[in-house]
């Protein structure tokens, strides 16, 4: 019925326009999807550290490595000096903490691959958040339970913005692990702070303007050491652009 030519380049068009619609399937689910954007990248570090092994089985804190992480609008990586508080005593001749060794000896920091990442033009200030008690796994997951750290969450615009509204359903509580207002002050009678377990206690919210759009004010816990930062209670996130975006 058709030449061979004529038959080849049906057959091309039928495989070239089959290639075409995953494409644009592929890019509409994993490029506009709120729930699957970015989620599972999981990129091989330059040093095998397990956070399942040191947060999960040693139990120690996120705030330990991840410091100043209550008053800066980024999560520090953790220096190599860090690391070596413990490994220039524990396991000193691992052949796995080699670039360990070698980045303190030279004094040149480690490559580590980012996981978490937003565009240029969103803030995203940790301290606020961790202000209001609210979880490192909120945002990350459990990373006390991943031997390699992955995204776990998509951190779409929409995601963020469902949690804004109802914080309630997806703010899980400050937990020991990760170090967010658990310390005892030597100078306090009783603890500084108290971290939430059973539920996030919603706080009277006032709107700071009116007619409202989209920014509301929770109360603060007064100061009880100077240069602490004080915890507050989780409330509606702000949904007005500038709160986000630059």
């Amino acid at each position: 019925m058709f030449t061979k030519e004529t038959d080849k380049k049906i057959k091309l068009g039928i495989l070239a326009a089959v290639v075409a619609g995953g494409l644009i399937h592929a890019t509409g689910y994993f490029g506009f999807r709120n729930d699957v954007a970015d989620k599972g990248y999981r990129p091989e570090q330059p040093v095998p550290f397990s956070h399942k092994q040191h947060a999960g089985d040693l139990e120690i804190s996120c705030q330990y490595c991840h410091t100043t992480v209550e008053k800066s609008a980024h999560s520090p990586v953790p220096s190599t000096s860090t690391c070596m508080n413990c490994h220039s005593a524990v396991k000193t001749e691992s052949p796995k903490l080699q670039k360990v060794r070698d980045s303190w000896e030279k004094n040149q920091p480690i490559e580590w691959r980012r996981i978490h990442k937003l565009p240029d033009y969103v803030q995203f200030p940790h301290m606020r958040h961790i202000r209001a008690q609210i979880d490192c796994s909120s945002c990350h997951g459990k990373i006390e339970e991943m031997g390699v750290v992955a995204q776990a969450k998509s951190l779409s615009m929409g995601w963020c913005l469902d949690c804004h509204r109802n914080p309630e359903d997806r703010i899980i509580p400050a937990r020991p692990i990760s170090g967010i207002f658990t310390a005892q002050p030597t100078t306090a009678k009783t603890d500084l702070y108290k971290p939430v377990y059973d539920k996030i206690p919603m706080a009277a919210m006032k709107a700071l303007t009116n007619p409202e759009y989209g920014q509301w004010m929770t109360p603060v816990s007064e100061p009880v050491m100077h240069g602490v930062p004080m915890p507050k209670k989780a409330g509606r996130g702000p949904e007005n652009c500038s709160a986000c975006h630059y």
